[in-house]
């Protein structure tokens, strides 16, 4: 507990800092969706008119391409302070992730109290740099790690509702950052595969049932309240960022990292993506056909989905926290090896050092990305 409090105090009197600075450089991606939510609380379009009219921007620039239903969720707070709200995004996050690994580690039979597990999961979140980026930069990835240990935990479980859940957390990332949906595959393909009775084939497209319910869900209420103006101009901008540029050193996506290596430009980083893209798929679904261990399996399925977008950002491996949460966890249950702790905590340790590196050489987050 106390070093998650002086981890913490540390990261606030830096985001403080930061928040104070001339120009602000803590909060700006928050503060772009908390501007979408006060454009759509006043009656607006969230959506740049340029971006709407088509004209390309570069991928690190700071524009809002998110579904429509992201700045509606935030409409109703966008008249709060952007520290407090920014102070409330950063706790709740969190807490969120504390609060799933507990769950976690119930279903992997560690022996740790639930209050020593929260504690330990919150200190290190403090020490887990790509986390640190999205909470500082207030970034919808800040969630991730909550999302993604929902998706663990309805893959583990044999309750219907945690997997229920599960679906519901695949939906909520699909709805925002896309990626999210290959979970989706790796569902049905650990449904088709080899089990002794029908009913716990089944069980594996609940989550899959899940998600499309509740993503047909959102965007109903989202169309019934705002109209299909909104999704008619998502459509448009999604065209249109499709067509970013690419090719930057903060894009870590592997395609874009070989065009910037090569001198190319972005019509190669696309052209290079496309192997990538199938490689990714072809992980997923062969992660959850030939590995049996689900922790292990769902690992390499999450890896492979940081890579099916073109664009790839350094505080996407926070999303891995939860699995890393659950090895460690697992290492240290009832009957576990010595040998196999020590490894455990040797890899989980390398893995926050390589992404503590990626701000100076953004490989390495690929490096702690595989050690993780």
């Amino acid at each position: 507990m106390i070093a998650a409090a002086v981890g913490w105090a540390g990261v606030g009197y830096l985001g403080w800092i930061m928040f104070s600075a001339t120009p602000r450089i803590a909060a700006f991606d928050l503060d772009l969706l908390v501007n979408a939510g006060r454009l759509i609380g006043q009656g607006g379009s969230p959506y740049s008119p340029a971006l709407v009219a088509g004209q390309p921007p570069l991928a690190v620039d700071l524009f809002y391409s998110y579904p429509p239903v992201v700045g509606q969720a935030l409409a109703p707070i966008a008249g709060l302070p952007l520290g407090l709200i920014a102070v409330l995004w950063s706790a709740i996050a969190i807490l969120l992730f504390a609060a799933v690994t507990v769950r976690i580690a119930a279903l992997v039979g560690s022996t740790a109290r639930p209050r020593t597990v929260a504690a330990a999961a919150i200190a290190a979140a403090a020490a887990t740099f790509p986390l640190l980026i999205a909470v500082l930069f207030g970034n919808l990835d800040a969630f991730f790690p909550w999302l993604f240990g929902l998706v663990l935990v309805g893959a583990l479980s044999t309750r219907p509702r945690d997997q229920a859940i599960g679906g519901a957390a695949i939906a909520l990332g699909a709805l925002t950052k896309l990626y999210p949906s290959g979970f989706g595959l790796w569902f049905v393909v650990r449904s088709a595969r080899p089990s002794r009775d029908a009913a716990s084939r089944r069980q594996w497209l609940i989550p899959v049932a899940a998600a499309i319910v509740a993503t047909l869900a959102v965007v109903a209420v989202s169309v019934l309240v705002f109209g299909l103006g909104p999704w008619q101009d998502y459509a448009s901008v999604a065209a249109t960022a499709a067509r970013a540029e690419l090719v930057d050193p903060r894009n870590g996506g592997p395609a874009a990292q070989l065009a910037l290596w090569l001198h190319a430009d972005s019509g190669l980083a696309r052209l290079l993506h496309l192997p990538v893209l199938a490689a990714a798929l072809l992980a997923i679904a062969g992660a959850a056909w030939f590995r049996e261990d689900v922790v292990e399996s769902l690992a390499i399925a999450t890896v492979a989905t940081l890579v099916l977008l073109p664009v790839s950002w350094i505080h996407y491996p926070a999303a891995l926290l939860p699995f890393v949460a659950a090895a460690v966890l697992r290492a240290h249950g009832r009957d576990p090896a010595t040998d196999r702790r020590v490894r455990v905590r040797v890899l989980a340790v390398a893995a926050l050092v390589a992404a503590a590196i990626s701000i100076a050489w953004l490989p390495s987050l690929w490096l702690a990305v595989g050690l993780a």
